[in-house]
């Protein structure tokens, strides 16, 4: 089934990650805030775990997605020091420079990382950390090849990515479980591994995390992915 995204979704009353009641809660951020999230969940973490969450969804999209959320002008609490310009890299024999150009002459791709179905589907012993390969799809402005016949002579132009696939993973697992939370409640969810993978004490995050393993989920309209969540039943497992 597909999982709609209301706002201010449920009212849990516990920390879903570490089921404390006694400390303050606040609203969770499903998808994160800075990538457009308006879906949240309230009363639903504690300061301590909100803490840990904040850290990982921040460094993801600071390292993987900083150039195509200020291009794209996405939400942002610093909306206000946001660079009118953006950084692209020109290699000239062998000499590479970072230059910054504005938003119209920048090439606008999405990385993304790509991972293997969760190795609990193909392995029964569980592996520490998570395998993943970068795809790019180009969204917006020109592309590398069309920007760099403004630079004549030059070996590559393109931008840099330096980003922590499990942190990247980390992510996807709280969006994940915050819908299986929205749909089912958190009584199922209790003894979950993913809890303890988003907090960051199961190293093991390939194990429980990948791509998706049934029919494609992900539709192309007008060149634009449209992105969804989708739940299953399997005995009694929940995949989301």
């Amino acid at each position: 089934m597909n999982i709609p995204v209301p706002v201010n979704a449920r009212e849990i009353g516990e920390c879903i990650y570490c089921g404390t009641r006694d400390a303050p809660l606040g609203k969770e951020h499903a998808v994160p805030y800075g990538l457009n999230g308006p879906w949240t969940l309230l009363k639903a973490s504690c300061d301590a775990c909100a803490k840990i969450t904040h850290r990982f969804e921040r460094d993801t999209m600071r390292s993987l997605w900083p150039d195509i959320r200020n291009a794209l002008a996405m939400q942002s609490r610093r909306r206000d020091k946001r660079s009118q310009t953006l950084p692209l890299v020109v290699e000239h024999d062998g000499v590479r420079e970072t230059i910054q150009v504005s938003r119209s002459e920048f090439p606008i791709y999405l990385p993304t990382p790509l991972f293997p179905p969760p190795a609990l589907f193909w392995r029964s012993k569980p592996i520490r950390g998570v395998f993943t390969n970068l795809d790019a799809i180009h969204i917006a402005g020109p592309t590398f090849k069309e920007a760099s016949q403004r630079y004549p002579g030059a070996n590559f132009v393109g931008a840099h990515t330096n980003f922590s696939p499990e942190d990247f993973a980390r992510t996807l697992a709280k969006i994940g479980f915050c819908a299986a939370v929205h749909g089912l409640g958190l009584a199922a969810f209790t003894h979950t591994p993913i809890r303890k993978v988003i907090l960051g004490s199961d190293p093991c995050i390939g194990h429980w995390v990948g791509s998706w393993h049934g029919d494609p989920v992900n539709d192309t309209h007008e060149g634009l992915h449209a992105i969804k969540v989708q739940r299953s039943l399997a005995g009694s497992d929940i995949h989301v």
